[in-house]
Parts: structure tokens; sequence; C-alpha cells
């Protein structure tokens, strides 16, 4: 309902709302060869503030087109890189590597389906 009241009395928000939308479908669908269309529009969108994300996914537009529209996915890497990354910053200075060794060991084995 407030998501609603505040499309209705602006339309810089609706604007962004419509866009961010937009890019989510592309990204949800896999839809990679829509983006060089969204980045125009965009960019060419006075409202919705967002063109510095779009000129900023220019620079390596290849890469981002090729992200969005592969099925393979880094996030399971990326997961276990986040939680050594936490469990390190939990732990410093407190113990030594066989035991980070085996509580990251541990997390990974919970963390399996």
């Amino acid at each position: 309902m407030r998501l609603k009241t505040l499309l209705a009395r602006s339309p810089e928000i609706t604007a962004a709302t419509t866009h961010v939308r937009t890019f989510a479908t592309i990204m949800t669908n896999r839809e990679g060869e829509r983006l060089r269309g969204w980045i125009t529009d965009v960019c060419a969108d006075q409202q919705c503030g967002l063109a510095s994300f779009a000129t900023g996914l220019i620079t390596d537009l290849d890469a981002v087109v090729f992200g969005m529209s592969t099925e393979w996915s880094s996030g399971p890497v990326e997961g276990r890189v986040n939680d050594l990354k936490a469990l390190k910053r939990s732990m410093f200075g407190r113990a030594k590597l066989p035991l980070l060794r085996k509580r990251l060991l541990l997390i990974a084995a919970s963390r399996r389906p």
C-alpha cells in the first residue's frame, strides 16, 4: 500500500521502479541480450537516477551480458568465500590454523543439501 502511494506521488520513483523491475526480469530470465536496450532506456530517462549504474555496466558489457545469459553461477563459491571471511573475522587473534580449518569444514558440511 505504501509503495502505491509513493508511486502515485513521485514520477521519479515510478520510473526507477519500472527500470529496476525490468532489470530484475532480465536477470531472472537470463535474457542478457536485452541488457543493451535496457541501458539505452535508462540513460535516456532523466528521471530515474539509475544512469550512473547503467553506464557503469558499459565498461565491461560483454562480461555482464554473458553473466546474465548463462546458467552457470559462481554463487556457491562466493558463499564459501563469504563463510571463510566471516569465520576469520570472528576468530581473529584467537586461534591457529588447525582450529580455523576444522570450523570451516564443519560449516561447509552443515551447508550441504
